[in-house]
């Protein structure tokens, strides 16, 4: 057996200097790990491991509904480090095939905010709000279809959330203890 990271054996590897080299547009860069795109990718690997860990927690629909958006969020990955219409057209395709089986499991629309009371409902809502994240790195970096298609991701996300067990929650004005 061998390590996908022989480096590892001499505790000495590329990155450990803080920085990192990251594809923006077909373009290899050295970069800080504390730049903006090194970011960007940082917040879409976070939404995908969170979208992938809660549709093992889902029953069908809804864990089909976040396979196809964690692979979604891959394809616009591989977008922005290659600048390939391919893979936008294909993270595209991926949200349309979520959005049409989210359709068809949805139910009425919430009257008010939607606190989670389940493990399910919350993994989604971590994916969410990584996916959110990810969207203002986007916006930041002046990636406008990223910022555009993850800003339908994560309100698909919420959609699902919707769907599953949750609190609505209404403010009210509250009393004196």
């Amino acid at each position: 057996m061998t390590f996908a990271k022989p480096c590892l054996m001499l505790f000495s590897c590329p990155g450990d200097g803080g920085d990192t080299l990251v594809l923006h547009r077909g373009r290899a860069l050295q970069a800080s790990k504390a730049d903006p795109l090194v970011k960007l990718y940082g917040a879409l690997d976070t939404a995908v491991a969170y979208a992938h860990k809660a549709a093992g927690l889902l029953p069908r629909p809804q864990a089909r509904v976040m396979r196809l958006l964690a692979f979604s969020m891959t394809e616009l990955g591989f977008y922005v480090a290659t600048g390939r219409a391919l893979h936008l057209d294909n993270a595209v395709e991926l949200y349309r095939r979520a959005l049409k089986l989210a359709y068809s499991a949805s139910g009425d629309p919430p009257r008010s905010w939607i606190a989670c009371s389940s493990p399910e409902c919350s993994a989604v809502d971590e994916a969410r709000v990584w996916a959110r994240w990810a969207e203002r790195r986007a916006v930041a970096l002046g990636e406008a279809e990223a910022a555009r298609l993850l800003n339908q991701l994560s309100n698909l996300m919420f959609e699902v959330m919707a769907t599953l067990p949750h609190i609505e929650y209404r403010s009210r004005p509250l009393r004196p203890t």
